[in-house]
């Protein structure tokens, strides 16, 4: 495992840490507790620091779309896991693995709009929502090739038709595969790019039957 460099450590590097350890356990099935302790903490710290980075309104806009209610759902899980001097015998509702990851998606859109860009392990989770949810987050197809992007649809909604447990073994695969050749994929990407090539050539260059990257 790969340490930090000792040294002070800012705000937003903190936040950073817990977000990607929060993502580390996600992708192995972990306990959903920790998950979503960590998460709530990465996002609850990056919505503070924001308008100290950036002064275009976005926490604003963001506070006033979660105070529909979204405030209460987030914190009442983080609080019950972080105190019980009010509450020792209260119990936490059934806790879901997606209640993290809704998080998980906050936190990685403040730290990218704070520091300009995502984490390693952060750009591997967002490959994975965009793999799998294109539809629900109102992605456009840019493949051009039809039967090709067709494919990719069906796998995706197979993906949606899979148990818990099924799709994060295969959300393990994705995660690894990312995590190990993004730095080629990212040389190949800009590489066509400045061919001039367009992402459905590409595709059909490198990924002409539509295989998934974790295959």
């Amino acid at each position: 495992m790969n340490h930090p460099t000792p040294g002070p450590i800012s705000k937003a590097d903190a936040a950073a840490r817990q977000l990607d350890t929060a993502i580390d356990l996600y992708f192995t099935n972990a306990d959903p507790l920790p998950v979503y302790t960590l998460a709530y903490a990465s996002f609850k710290v990056l919505f503070d620091i924001y308008p100290h980075h950036r002064n275009d309104g976005f926490a604003s806009q963001l506070d006033e779309l979660l105070a529909r209610e979204g405030w209460k759902k987030m914190s009442r899980p983080a609080n019950f896991l972080k105190h019980a001097d009010r509450d020792p015998a209260a119990l936490l509702d059934v806790h879901a693995p997606e209640q993290g990851m809704g998080l998980i998606v906050l936190a990685t859109l403040l730290y990218r709009r704070i520091a300009g860009d995502f984490s390693a392990k952060m750009r591997a989770f967002d490959s994975w929502l965009e793999a799998t949810a294109q539809e629900e987050l109102g992605i456009e197809e840019v493949d051009e090739n039809s039967e090709r992007a067709e494919q990719f649809r069906l796998q995706r909604e197979a993906i949606r038709a899979m148990t818990h447990d099924q799709k994060m073994l295969l959300a393990q695969q994705h995660y690894h595969f990312f995590l190990t050749n993004f730095e080629r994929i990212q040389a190949l990407t800009a590489e066509e790019k400045a061919a001039g090539r367009s992402i459905t050539e590409l595709l059909d260059k490198h990924l002409p039957n539509g295989a998934s990257s974790a295959d």
